[in-house]
């Protein structure tokens, strides 16, 4: 399963864009929940100070003066504020207006006295309330001491928490946003140099440049020069093995044509059909020797090395030069080939595949031979017609299989056809065989053009 970058980078920014902004968030929450509570704590503590210095007792009765608290809200029934006195010794409960009638149960424990503790009861309608409680002693003796507290019920903290959230939380939507835009930057930013490295090694591809090395990116100088080594070490060894190649076919020539002398001695000896059978083995040894050494002629899509040609010229050099043949004084060629179309091919390849092609149709048309070019939006297409025989359907695969050699009275074209697709599959084109318009064999060679480039070129 191939695997991208780009969907990794994105996947790590959406979880970025999820997972940072909630924990952010619940962070926030948790601070500033912490800070509502510490704050209430000491508005409540405040208001604690504010009634121990406003108690006043008569007649054993325990008031405050002034008789309220600065917030209007301990006087409002069941606001969520209250405060409680409560006379330890007597039980007896002066309590806020907020209050009505409830009794905050207040827990029973022994208290140091004026020191501030806090609690967590319930309150009015089963609401928690946090409260804050003091015990005053009464006098110097401290024989009698009051338990003064004051209340707020934790939905109103809450509430505060949740208002403050809700207006918050189009920020954290923001970050998550933002995340992700900065991961689709952070995104273009890392694959900058992958994707300016794929672009040199199309324009290699295509013959625009010669190598990686000058265009890639500092962070890829490694993987450039490596690369371009690479290039180097195997255009060596297709040159060698092509010198090879050319020199085991030259060096096969001179013995076979000794052999074929010999068979020509044997038959004139009377031994025709021995001589025949050699003039076989030697002519299949022949064939391939000549096969390969055409073979190795074909120098193939040196990346970056390639330039644009133009057609029309080369064709019609070709053309004029079979026209000028005593064989084919009586042909009529037909050249339509559009100035503008230019493909991307080693000059003597296109020579050898152009040359070959037209050669084979010389052999086989009667009178006329018609050459055509038409340009696609993805490649070029070289159009051959002539108006000879043709070749069947069936045999049309063995007219250009590799090694075949297409016999006459199947109305074959021999080496031709195979050099030719063995040259135009280098460039990552092909040949297809077809009936023509003339009625005999149309040959059509399907190339990329120069604008395309090799895109898909296979070197053989």
């Amino acid at each position: 399963m191939a695997k991208s970058l780009r969907v990794g980078l994105w996947a790590i920014g959406l979880i970025s864009a999820i997972i940072l902004p909630l924990i952010t968030a619940l962070g926030f929450r948790a601070a500033f929940e912490s800070h509502v509570y510490k704050s209430t704590a000491s508005e409540l503590e405040a208001d604690l100070r504010f009634m121990t210095r406003g108690l006043k007792l008569e007649n054993g009765l325990i008031t405050l003066v002034p008789k309220t608290l600065p917030d209007p809200r301990f006087e409002e029934p069941l606001s969520g504020l209250y405060w409680q006195i409560v006379d330890d010794k007597s039980k007896t409960t002066v309590r806020s207006g907020s209050l009505v009638t409830f009794t905050i149960a207040l827990p029973q424990d022994d208290l140091p006295l004026n020191i501030v503790h806090r609690h967590i009861v319930l309150g009015p309608d089963g609401t928690e309330l946090m409260v804050l409680e003091r015990r005053i002693p009464e006098g110097v003796k401290g024989k009698q001491s009051w338990r003064f507290a004051v209340a707020i019920e934790r939905d109103l903290l809450e509430r505060q928490v949740h208002a403050i959230m809700s207006d918050t939380m189009p920020v954290f939507i923001l970050l998550g946003l933002g995340l992700l835009v900065l991961t689709f930057i952070q995104g273009q930013i890392l694959l900058g140099p992958l994707n300016q490295a794929s672009r040199a090694l199309s324009l290699v591809h295509a013959g625009l440049q010669e190598r990686l090395t000058s265009t890639v990116p500092s962070e890829l100088d490694d993987f450039a020069r490596d690369f371009d080594a690479l290039l180097d070490a195997s255009e060596r060894q297709a040159r060698e093995a092509r010198e090879r190649a050319a020199d085991l076919a030259h060096s096969l020539r001179t013995p076979l044509a000794v052999l074929m002398a010999r068979a020509d001695e044997i038959e004139i000896a009377g031994l025709s059909a021995a001589a025949a059978s050699i003039r076989d083995i030697v002519g299949g040894l022949e064939h391939r020797a000549t096969r390969d050494l055409a073979r190795a002629h074909i120098h193939g899509p040196i990346l970056g090395r390639l330039v644009e040609l133009p057609l029309a010229p080369i064709i019609n050099q070709i053309a004029n030069a079979l026209a000028r043949s005593s064989a084919t004084e009586n042909l009529t060629w037909d050249v339509q080939v559009d100035a503008d179309h230019k493909v991307k091919l080693d000059q003597s390849d296109l020579t050898e595949l152009i040359g070959s092609l037209l050669d084979n149709a010389r052999k086989w048309a009667k009178s006329r031979i018609k050459i055509a070019t038409i340009c696609d939006p993805s490649r070029l297409r070289i159009i051959i017609d002539d108006d000879g025989p043709g070749i069947e359907p069936h045999l049309r695969r063995m007219a250009i299989s590799r090694g075949q050699k297409f016999d006459a009275h199947l109305s074959g074209t021999g080496l031709g056809l195979s050099i030719a697709q063995e040259i135009i599959q280098a460039y990552g084109g092909s040949l297809e065989l077809s009936d023509g318009v003339l009625g005999g064999l149309r040959v059509t060679l399907n190339l990329p053009h120069a604008s395309i480039g090799l895109h898909g070129a296979r070197s053989t």
